[in-house]
């Protein structure tokens, strides 16, 4: 039972070891969260903890995948996604030889790590019960759908090169029983004791944001609402102002709790409470931002104008790969392209704002097989990361639809412009 050792090994490296302030910011740390399951504060404390773990030199940049659906082609669709999306981790053969990648799907729940020549070969990764030992240490949390920490687990087992499945098939049945007990009491523990540490990391990051935004709220507040009122364009319609007004009522009803956190010594015994005064708050801070952005887009920010214009590119040619002798989408992809020409025209946010309104009904004209499926509980408002201007004034994009496609009874009770 020499695994057992190691396992225990594994469990106090993850008790000891603390992030270290490291000289370089290496590795790179990317996330494909295709299945939307991992929030700004997950990726913070993935980066942290990714960064702390002893891996090889080799490895220059880890990649965290999720996908809402698996399957057979997994693994397929993983690294034609690689190729499409960061191009500059793909070599013709694969991998480019310092990349790492740990993925996640679900329906069915799949698993998979994937390394470059270099890091394959440090991390002895063609080692008997290699990958099923690394892909042991993640499953258990992802059981208890604590996607963080059995990603940050995962990256644990691939630095430890000790970490592997044994195989033992004269083992009597009743020492594996008694052998995977202690694994899983174990991991149990550590994982606990892991998701305790990033659960403490993320409550102190939410309260240092809720330290510094409270006190500038109520400006940031005042100065936002005059520039939503002060811009006549089409893209800054009434339903834009009820998105507004949602947000506003969000932060009232948190209002008493952000007041009731100020001064507190001990934050982690008020977890439900820093969590709805940093959900109201940074909802309004993003909201602010994006309204900045718009305001600039009509005023004639030429960057920010092309900011958003490859974005809905992007949104239109995702679709027409999908189906690609769709003459409707050709062509609304091709009227994208001129406007691109023209980033200075006077009349450029009237003229945006019109292609969302021809977009919007071909997005919802599709087959649905062909939609990405997202399982959201809310469209991409204001104030989150996911809204771009037109969102929720002219149209859905293509990339987000699928969900509201598929759910018509949904789909009825959403403004006009997310409607299909």
């Amino acid at each position: 039972m020499r695994w057992v050792p190691c396992a225990v090994a594994v469990g106090l490296l993850a008790v000891t070891s603390a992030p270290a302030a490291l000289a370089a910011e290496r590795p790179a740390v990317d996330f494909l969260d295709h299945a939307q399951i991992l929030s700004n504060s997950d990726e913070d404390a993935i980066t942290t903890q990714a960064r702390s773990i002893r891996l090889p030199d080799s490895v220059h940049e880890v990649i965290y995948a999720t996908y809402p659906s698996s399957g057979e082609e997994f693994s397929h669709t993983l690294f034609r996604d690689l190729e499409r999306e960061h191009p500059q981790f793909m070599t013709e053969s694969g991998l480019q030889k310092n990349v790492l990648v740990i993925a996640v799907g679900f329906e069915p729940n799949s698993m998979a790590v994937h390394c470059g020549t270099e890091v394959c070969h440090d991390i002895k990764i063609y080692d008997e019960g290699r990958v099923d030992g690394i892909l042991d240490q993640m499953r258990p949390a992802l059981v208890d759908n604590n996607y963080t920490v059995g990603m940050i687990l995962a990256t644990r087992a691939a630095a430890d090169t000790s970490v592997r499945r044994h195989y033992g098939e004269q083992m009597p049945t009743w020492t594996l029983f008694i052998a995977g007990t202690l694994v899983i009491v174990v991991l149990g523990t550590v994982g606990l004791i892991v998701y305790l540490l990033v659960r403490r990391a993320r409550l102190r990051k939410r309260f240092d944001y809720i330290e510094g935004a409270r006190d500038r709220a109520e400006e940031l507040i005042a100065r936002t609402e005059a520039r939503i009122n002060a811009l006549h364009s089409p893209l800054a319609g009434d339903y834009l102002k009820v998105q507004w007004q949602s947000l506003l009522g969000q932060y009232t009803d948190a209002l008493p709790t952000i007041r009731a956190l100020e001064g507190i010594q001990d934050f982690s015994l008020h977890a439900a409470s820093v969590k709805k005064a940093y959900k109201a708050l940074k909802q309004i801070n993003t909201a602010a931002a994006q309204v900045d952005s718009l305001e600039r887009f009509c005023s004639g920010d030429t960057a920010v104008r092309a900011g958003e214009v490859q974005w809905l590119l992007g949104d239109a040619q995702a679709a027409l790969s999908r189906q690609p002798d769709n003459d409707s989408l050709r062509q609304i992809t091709q009227r994208i392209n001129d406007l691109a020409q023209d980033l200075s025209r006077e009349d450029f946010d009237s003229a945006f704002a019109r292609l969302l309104e021809d977009y919007h009904p071909m997005v919802g004209a599709l087959p649905e097989k062909l939609y990405p499926q997202r399982d959201r509980d809310t469209p991409p408002l204001l104030g989150t990361p996911e809204w771009r201007p037109g969102m929720g004034t002219h149209y859905m994009p293509f990339r987000f639809a699928g969900f509201w496609v598929a759910n018509n009874n949904v789909s009825s009770q959403l403004p006009n412009p997310y409607r299909f």
